[in-house]
C-alpha cells in the first residue's frame, strides 16, 4: 500500500511540474491589454498558476515526509556471523546448516600441545564445512576441569590430554550434580604422546648408567624421582627444608654402576694390537668430585593437583612403591599402605619450594632455569619438541630424551559434553562430525609434523613421507621412533582423589 501511494505521488508531481512549465510559458499580455482592466481569461491563468504552485509544495512535503524514495530505504538488520563460504557449498559429509541458515557454533576445549594441530585442521575443516564453526579454546586439563565444576566453561567438545583427567571430573562431577556429563566409554583418542624424561647430558648418561646397574632399586619412578629416601624413612629431626630426594654422588654409589674404562689401557691395547679396530669407547662418566657438584638429584614434575602430567607421575610412583612392579590392584593396596606411603612422599616432596601448574610452563622454563635448578623434568613427549627445536648445543649444551618403562602414554580423549541435552543435539551432531573428520588418515598424518603420534594409525613413523617429521630430525637427542611403551591400567575416580588427598596431606601443597 505504502508503495501505491508513493508511486502516485511521483505521477502527480510529475504532473504538476508539466502544469507549471506550461503555464510560465504563457504569451504575455501586449501594453495595450495591460492598461485596460484585466479580464477573466487572465484572472483564472494567474489562479491556475498559483494553485499549481501551491500543489507542488504539498506534493513534495508529503514525499519527503515518507522517505523521498519509491521503495523501502531501511534494509533488514543484519546477522554478524562469521561465514567462510556459501552455506549452500558444504559437502554432504557437513550436515545440514543451522536454524535461518546459521552456522552451528562448536565450543571445543582442547588441551595446550594439541593446539598447533587442532588449529590448523579446523581452518581446513571449516573450509570444507562452512555450516560448521568452531570455536577453538586451549587449557590445561586440571584448569579446564575446574572451570567446568564451577560452571564457567560449559564447552560442546573437551579433548583432554589423559585419560585420568576425565575419570577425576567424573567422580567430582558426580558430587555435586545427577546430570550426565559425559560418556566416558565413548571418548574418542585422537593422538598419543607418552610421559617422558627430558634431561641434561650428563645427567641423562649418568642416570642410565645407574639404571643399567641398578639391582636393589624398585624402577625408575621411585628411585630416579626419589633417590636413596627408604621405603619407611624416619622423619623426626628431619627439617622441612631437606626433605628432598638425595644425592647423585649418594645414589652412585649405593648403586655401584660399572667403572668406565680406563683411556690409558686401551691406548696400550690399540699400540700391541694395530690390525684389530678398536671398539667403541664407552660413555664417560662424571667424576666423584663432579657428583658431589651437582648436590641432590633434581629430577622435576609438575604438581599433580593441578596438571595431568603431574597426576600420571604420581600414579606411577605410588604403583611402584605400593606394587613393587606387579600386576596387583592399587586400591587395595592405597587402603592398606596408605599412611606408609604419605610418609615416604613427604620426606621426598616436602621441601621443595616452587611446583609448576602444569607440564607445559615446567618444559617451557626448565632450561632457561639451567641445570643448577633442574637436572631435567618429567614431561610429555609432545612438549620436549619445541625446546629442541630452538636448542643451540653452543648455548645450552646438549640434552637427551629418556623413555622410562612403564609410563603413561597420553591419548587426548574426546567426549562430548552434556550429552543428553536435547537443546544441543545439533551442535553435538556437529562436534561428532568434526571428529570423524580428525580420524582420518591425511588429517592423522599431518599431526606427526606437531610431535604427536597419529592416534588412529598403526603403522610405524618412519614410514610416513612427510616433509617435516620432527621424530626422525630429533633423533640424536635420543627421540625413539618406536619404544616400547608399557603402561600399567589407569584407575578409577576414588582411587586418584585418594593419592592427591595423601599428596596434598604429604607436601603441604592445595
Amino acid at each position: 500500500m505504502e508503495a501505491a501511494i508513493r508511486i502516485g505521488l511521483a505521477i502527480a508531481l510529475s504532473a504538476l511540474v508539466i502544469a507549471l512549465f506550461r503555464l510560465g510559458r504563457r504569451k504575455p499580455a501586449s501594453r495595450e491589454d495591460e492598461e485596460g482592466p484585466r479580464g477573466w481569461g487572465s484572472i483564472v491563468g494567474n489562479a491556475l498558476f498559483l494553485g499549481a504552485l501551491w500543489a507542488l509544495v504539498g506534493v513534495i512535503a508529503a514525499f519527503m515526509a515518507i522517505g523521498g524514495n519509491l521503495v523501502d530505504a531501511v534494509p533488514p538488520a543484519a546477522d554478524f556471523v562469521e561465514v567462510r563460504d556459501e552455506l549452500g557449498d558444504a559437502a554432504p559429509d557437513c550436515g545440514p546448516p543451522g536454524p535461518l541458515g546459521k552456522p552451528h557454533l562448536v565450543e571445543v576445549v582442547h588441551s595446550i600441545d594439541q593446539g598447533p594441530w587442532l588449529s590448523q585442521a579446523a581452518d581446513a575443516f571449516m573450509e570444507q564445512c562452512p555450516n560448521i564453526q568452531l570455536r577453538l579454546t586451549a587449557g590445561d586439563d586440571f584448569e579446564t576441569a575446574n572451570a567446568i565444576l564451577r560452571g564457567e566453561l560449559r564447552p560442546t567438545l573437551w579433548a583432554a590430554a589423559e585419560e585420568l583427567t576425565l575419570r577425576y571430573l567424573e567422580i567430582r562431577w558426580r558430587e555435586q550434580s545427577p546430570e550426565l556429563l559425559f560418556r566416558l566409554d565413548e571418548r574418542r583418542p585422537l593422538v598419543r604422546s607418552p610421559l617422558v624424561a627430558l634431561l641434561h647430558e650428563e645427567q641423562f648418561r649418568t642416570l642410565q648408567a645407574i639404571r643399567e646397574a641398578d639391582r636393589e632399586g624398585l624402577g625408575f619412578w621411585v628411585d630416579a624421582l626419589c633417590p636413596t629416601i627408604p621405603r619407611a624413612p624416619a622423619l623426626d629431626g628431619v627439617l622441612q627444608e631437606d626433605m628432598l630426594p638425595g644425592t647423585w654422588l649418594d645414589w652412585f654409589t649405593q648403586r655401584n654402576p660399572p667403572p668406565p674404562p680406563d683411556s690409558r689401557l686401551a691406548a696400550k691395547k690399540k699400540r700391541s694390537t694395530p690390525g684389530v679396530p678398536p671398539k667403541p669407547a664407552a660413555l664417560l662418566l662424571p667424576t666423584p668430585e663432579e657428583l658431589r657438584s651437582w648436590g641432590r638429584v633434581k629430577l622435576g614434575f609438575p604438581a599433580p593437583t593441578s596438571s595431568a602430567g603431574g597426576m600420571s607421575t604420581l600414579l606411577l610412583m605410588a604403583r611402584q612403591y605400593l606394587l613393587a612392579g606387579t600386576a596387583g590392584d592399587i586400591s587395595l593396596a592405597l587402603e592398606g599402605e596408605g599412611e606408609v606411603l604419605q610418609r615416604w612422599m613427604r620426606r621426598c616432596n616436602a621441601g621443595r619450594d616452587e611446583w609448576f601448574a602444569s607440564a607445559f610452563l615446567l618444559t617451557d622454563h626448565v632450561f632457561d632455569l639451567g641445570p643448577k635448578s633442574y637436572d631435567g623434568v618429567i614431561t610429555y613427549e609432545s612438549l620436549v619438541f619445541p625446546i629442541l627445536a630452538r636448542l643451540k648445543s653452543d648455548e645450552l649444551g646438549e640434552v637427551r630424551v629418556y623413555y622410562p618403562s612403564p609410563t603413561i602414554v597420553a591419548e587426548h580423549p574426546a567426549v562430548l559434553m552434556w550429552p543428553d541435552d536435547g537443546e544441543r543435539a545439533p551442535a553435538l551432531d556437529a562436534a561428532r562430525r568434526w571428529l570423524q573428520y580428525l580420524e582420518r588418515e591425511e588429517v592423522q598424518r599431518s599431526a606427526i609434523s606437531y610431535g604427536l603420534r597419529p592416534g588412529r594409525l598403526d603403522r610405524p613413523l618412519g614410514a610416513f613421507d612427510l616433509e617435516k617429521n620432527p621424530f626422525l630430525d630429533m633423533r640424536r637427542f635420543g627421540v625413539e621412533l618406536e619404544p616400547n611403551l608399557e603402561e600399567p591400567p589407569r584407575p578409577d575416580g576414588p582411587v586418584l582423589l585418594r593419592l592427591l588427598e595423601l599428596w596434598r596431606d604429604a607436601t603441604g601443597r592445595s
